[in-house]
């Protein structure tokens, strides 16, 4: 079972996008350093030592899914940032 951890309506999260390496597979689609995505949820990692999996959405509010066996990407490849909304 995983833990799926959506913020509440009140919290915008928001991932600045700090590596844009390349993994090992060609993904799908991929993120761009230096952008700002929204992020619509976490969830546990795959790899312990990648902190959490971050998923988050395009400019059009679309996922970003790397393949179709991952849909998250790992926290580290971000700065996190919240904005709590009135």
């Amino acid at each position: 079972m995983v833990n799926l951890n959506i913020p509440p309506k009140y919290v915008a999260l928001y991932a600045h996008c700090i590596d844009d390496s390349l993994p090992s597979f060609e993904p799908d689609e991929w993120i761009e350093a230096g952008r700002i995505y929204a992020v619509k949820c976490f969830t546990e990692p795959l790899n312990v030592s990648e902190g959490v999996a971050v998923t988050i959405l395009n400019r059009d509010g679309q996922e970003i899914h790397p393949s179709a066996s991952h849909w998250s990407f790992a926290s580290n490849r971000f700065e996190l940032f919240s904005i709590y909304l009135n």
